[in-house]
């Protein structure tokens, strides 16, 4: 079964001036993460800015993350959706076009209790031959109990990845790892800020997006390698940037399109609307952290560090 070990980054959806998606911009991201390192890659997610795409533009958006792949990294399409029925339709549209996993949060519009979210995990899993991952994004929360975790990997031999989108994740992290026997992989989310807490709990990747996809690579690497300080004091650079990012979805979202921008990934840094307006002040704000951010990433454009 599938293995998840390094740097998994969420593709942001490019956009022409009027709001169609750029395809060949999509494209040419994927080369670019795959390229920098990527251990697998993900969308339409969070950071694809899925919740303003239709049903249609999902789909559309998943073949082409396969499509362009061409099987040199994993795959992990975001299926997720408020109804089981939606969300497995979606999942096994992903299965037949060969994703390697799919990735799904908990119903959002109305909370369920615990007992219901198991059940959602299991009709999906028994529908599904491919790895599924369980998405616990609750950004200012503690998020589902560990337990869930434990018995879905129980019950389900594909429910193999969490990821972690929550507050103080790394008890969580640590618990799971251990109840389920390192079966269950956990990955960090929320722009891979706790990373330093996730490699020391022991995670085994990080989601964040890929505009400076060669920081957390070379962080990775170097922690792998036992250069712990190293990568803790690598790491620590960008953390004002993802500091001031994190504040908002479309802030993250917004300045990592950016920072690809600027580094000639995709032409323009467009989001859908609606979205979030800046002061002179706050642009000034955005775009020096931009270009540190594009600086350092430039810097670890470098082979691959060796133990």
């Amino acid at each position: 079964m599938l293995r998840l070990d390094g740097i998994t980054p969420v593709m942001f959806t490019p956009f022409l001036e009027d709001e169609r998606i750029d395809e060949a911009s999509l494209r040419r991201q994927i080369d670019f993460a795959i390229a920098a390192g990527a251990a697998a890659i993900c969308g339409p997610g969070f950071g694809s800015e899925f919740y303003k795409m239709s049903d249609e533009e999902r789909h559309r958006f998943a073949e082409i993350l396969v499509n362009q792949a061409r099987k040199r990294v994993p795959v992990i399409v975001a299926t997720s959706s408020d109804s089981t029925f939606r969300t497995i339709e979606f999942s096994r549209f992903a299965e037949r076009i060969s994703a390697d996993c799919v990735m799904v949060t908990p119903p959002r519009t109305s909370k369920l209790p615990t007992p219901e979210i198991v059940e959602f995990y299991s009709r999906l899993c028994n529908r599904l031959t491919i790895p599924v991952m369980l998405q616990d994004a609750d950004f200012t929360g503690a998020g589902l109990p560990a337990s869930v975790f434990v018995d879905l990997a129980k019950k389900h031999e594909n429910f193999l990845f969490t990821k972690l989108e929550i507050i103080l994740p790394g008890q969580k992290c640590a618990e799971i790892i251990e109840r389920t026997g390192g079966r269950v992989q956990v990955i960090y989310g929320l722009g891979g800020i706790a990373m330093m807490d996730g490699l020391f709990r022991g995670a085994s990747a990080f989601m964040p997006g890929a505009a400076v996809l060669e920081v957390y690579v070379q962080t990775y690497q170097l922690y792998k390698a036992g250069r712990k300080d190293e990568a803790e004091a690598l790491f620590s650079r960008l953390l004002p940037y993802l500091a001031f990012a994190l504040q908002h979805l479309e802030l993250a979202v917004g300045m990592e399109k950016r920072a690809m921008a600027r580094r000639g990934i995709i032409p323009h840094h467009r989001m859908r609307h609606p979205t979030l307006s800046f002061d002179p002040a706050g642009e000034q704000q955005i775009e020096q952290l931009v270009t540190q951010a594009v600086n350092l990433a430039n810097e670890c454009r470098a082979p691959a560090v060796v133990g």
